[in-house]
């Protein structure tokens, strides 16, 4: 099966059930796919052909779904663009993928024009400007190319992780096994849609398993957000770390918290695309009385390899057991799998694992090595097979010769009543080594300085590891999903 071929299944056994709400407009499995065919030959009309790519670059709205299932449907290759990244950044995505169209939204207008300067030959218009023509849906292999996803270029320039329609349907089918998922369920959509763990998660989830999907404009304002969760009756709430640190910590009358667990109807939630510190799940569930699944990915994984099941053991800390069909092992210094106990680079294989980058031999060459994903990530993997994310390979900070995992400093520190958030960087000294530096967000009129938070830390953490310096910060650098830009904190100069 396509993911063309997924909506038109789940619009012929459920075409009245709500597939999309959003704002007071409901939009029912068989609209969506009699608008998704008709959008689909309109981009036909405009030169789409199979395998041509068209990129998409919304805010979330149901036009943007609707955009990706149609590009899909014409046969072409979906290319999700990050809204928060400027015109130059969106010119080289599209020039590297090749794009054809650029489907925009009303607030990306001034991109549009300096993107049709950079791009001479792109056609780049609104959504309403595509002309609506019912046309046949192309007949692909489901191990053709669906998705170009690039990733954040944290290390360089954005690579286009290629991902099949197969990638992303097992992917699809190993979450609502683990997750429980059904028609029953209706998931918040608040996430930014570009993003591979919102869409997989909050879109491609609930269409295979034909439960319905809220979506708002974005997590601001908050209080929306909340409004939904009692409104719309949702049961499956999907977040990043930020939020449920937020909820978990801030400040809520007894009473109220009776109320609130009473009306609830959430029977899940779900993190991802960033670690989740051990403390914010026990808080959390104390205080809502709902599990609160972490799980991990990566793009090129489609992106869900692991996630602490609902129904089994859940254990804190770890991002639970890989997902079914997944295999997951760890590689030493040398690249080879290496023996149990020790803690290595993750890797992985399975359905889920991607083509390889666009048009880039030697990367791909070097992230995909006999038939397995190298991460970058450094892992434990424990007797049960749950998985210990230690850290991102490349955030390792050497020390005088000693490794030091920033993961493990910042989950000590965050447990400081007075830490709202925290992220630690090495910065290379010109002698070999690294200075590593905590930096630390304080809560809201928190009195915390440099001695009291070393003090905390001295009993949680060995001694080389203990930041050299610790700054003080107003706010984080973050990507869309929350994610602290780590390589925007490595720019800081010492004073």
């Amino acid at each position: 099966m396509t993911l063309g071929a997924l909506l038109s299944e789940r619009a012929k056994t459920s075409p009245e059930k709500v597939c999309i709400a959003f704002r007071k407009n409901k939009l029912t499995y068989s609209g969506m796919d009699g608008l998704v065919s008709l959008v689909s030959g309109g981009l036909q009309g405009l030169g789409l052909n199979v395998k041509d790519r068209a990129a998409i670059l919304m805010e979330n709205c149901p036009e943007y779904i609707i955009s990706y299932f149609a590009i899909l449907r014409a046969g072409g290759i979906t290319v999700p663009v990050n809204t928060f990244l400027i015109a130059e950044e969106i010119s080289f995505i599209l020039r590297d993928s090749g794009c054809k169209i650029l489907i925009y939204g009303s607030n990306f207008k001034t991109h549009a024009e300096e993107i049709k300067k950079n791009i001479p030959g792109i056609k780049a218009l609104m959504f309403d400007e595509i002309p609506q023509k019912k046309a046949e849906p192309c007949i692909c292999d489901n191990n053709e190319v669906a998705v170009l996803l690039y990733t954040s270029g944290t290390t360089g320039f954005p690579k286009g992780a290629m991902l099949t329609h197969h990638n992303l349907i097992s992917n699809v089918e190993a979450c609502i096994k683990v997750m429980n998922i059904s028609h029953k369920d209706k998931v918040l959509l608040f996430l930014p849609l570009f993003h591979s763990f919102s869409f997989t998660v909050c879109v491609l989830v609930p269409v295979y398993s034909g439960a319905s999907i809220v979506l708002l404009e974005s997590v601001k304002p908050f209080s929306r957000v909340i409004k939904s969760i009692f409104r719309d009756r949702i049961t499956l709430f999907v977040a990043v770390p930020t939020i449920y640190n937020i909820l978990s910590r801030k400040r809520v009358p007894l009473l109220l918290r009776y109320i609130l667990r009473f009306l609830i109807s959430i029977k899940v939630c779900v993190s991802g695309a960033s670690a989740l510190p051990e403390d914010t799940i026990h808080a959390f569930e104390k205080r809502f009385k709902i599990p609160l699944l972490e799980g991990y990915g990566l793009t090129e994984a489609s992106p869900v390899v692991a996630v602490n099941p609902l129904n089994g053991i859940r254990k804190p800390g770890s991002v639970g057991p890989p997902l079914p069909g997944i295999k997951v092992a760890l590689a030493g210094k040398d690249g080879e799998i290496a023996e149990a106990g020790i803690t290595g680079e993750l890797i992985v294989k399975g359905p889920n694992v991607m083509k390889g980058y666009f048009n880039r031999k030697k990367e791909t060459e070097a992230t995909l090595r006999n038939g397995w994903l190298y991460t970058g990530d450094m892992a434990k993997i424990d007797e049960d097979g749950y998985i210990y994310i230690v850290d991102r390979k490349k955030d390792l900070i050497i020390v005088d010769g000693m490794n030091v995992y920033p993961r493990e400093v910042e989950d000590a520190a965050i447990k400081h009543p007075s830490v709202e958030e925290c992220s630690m960087v090495g910065i290379p000294d010109g002698r070999g080594s690294e200075i590593s530096i905590l930096f630390v967000k304080k809560k809201d009129h928190a009195v915390l300085d440099e001695k009291e938070l070393r003090n905390h830390l001295k009993g949680n953490v060995a001694k080389f590891k203990m930041p050299r310096r610790v700054v003080f910060i107003e706010k984080f650098p973050k990507t869309g999903t929350g994610k602290i830009k780590k390589n925007e904190l490595r720019k800081w100069k010492p004073r």
